[in-house]
């Protein structure tokens, strides 16, 4: 298990179907099974997802970063599955009894699924509403098919952006956590000087909606995707009181030395037994 945990981040310029297997071996190291979650025309086709289903009623939700969205600054990648699944690797390695992997549109397909899909969905439109219906789905069907009752959304880069927008459509949503999160992604765009994701919808604009969540933010003081500054930015427009934080990793950057941290974060959200009552 530690072995796969650690060799899975030095993978770079894999083949799609290298990047698929490398996602079982991790999938498997952590007890992960594949599973299949029926989004009905939500998603077409479904998300990748792996999922070890124990007991209690607590979902813990690991999603993706955004994975390999582009093959240059300009040109969209035509598979955008990320070499080193962060949130993978997170997920594997958290000990929660009910664990759920999912991927992001596109990751993990062949390349006969690939085709028929709008690169928009991991590009421009990336944290798009049709995205977002898209992973909604997806949870409500994890939630039946896991007996499920309440979830805590753990995102990776942007995957973080996901966890924040998607806890503020859903009322079952106790905890977020973040890792290297993009956090206001009109910040964002701005400091790396690239085109506005103009499709998107921006999870600084959802933060009064998840004030009254419990949420911790990691961010690493060497990271120059997602620094620091855009993780306190985000708190700003919390309420005073908001049951919210930022932890800075000393010596992490956007891959290395977050996941490394993840096991003593786990304290700062609502428990993993679920002692909420219909």
């Amino acid at each position: 298990m530690a072995l796969a945990l650690a060799t899975s981040g030095c993978a770079r310029e894999m083949s799609g179907a290298a990047r698929r297997d490398q996602a079982t071996t991790l999938a498997a190291a952590g007890h992960l099974a594949a599973v299949t979650l029926d989004t009905g025309d939500a998603c077409r086709p479904p998300l990748a997802a792996f999922a070890r289903n124990g007991p209690g009623g607590m979902l813990t939700v690991f999603i993706e970063g955004d994975g390999h969205a582009y093959h240059n600054r300009s040109t969209a990648s035509a598979d955008p599955t990320p070499d080193d699944p962060v949130a993978l690797r997170l997920a594997a390695y958290d000990p929660t009894p009910k664990v759920l992997y999912l991927a992001r549109p596109g990751q993990y397909l062949p390349a006969e699924d690939l085709a028929g899909c709008d690169p928009a969905l991991w590009t421009l439109a990336r944290y798009a509403p049709r995205v977002l219906a898209c992973l909604g789905a997806a949870l409500d069907a994890a939630k039946t098919t896991l007996n499920a009752r309440r979830l805590r959304l753990v995102g990776y880069s942007g995957g973080g952006a996901l966890a924040v927008l998607l806890a503020a459509r859903r009322t079952d949503v106790v905890g977020i956590a973040t890792l290297a999160g993009n956090l206001d992604t009109a910040a964002w765009t701005a400091l790396h000087h690239v085109p506005p994701l103009v499709e998107s919808c921006n999870p600084a604009d959802a933060a009064a909606a998840v004030s009254g969540i419990s949420q911790v933010h990691l961010t690493g003081a060497r990271d120059r995707n997602t620094p620091p500054w855009l993780c306190r930015r985000f708190l700003d427009r919390l309420p005073a009181g908001a049951d919210a934080r930022c932890l800075v990793i000393d010596k992490a950057d956007h891959h290395r030395g977050l996941a490394e941290s993840w096991p003593g974060i786990d304290a700062y959200l609502p428990p993993h037994e679920d002692s909420w009552q219909p």
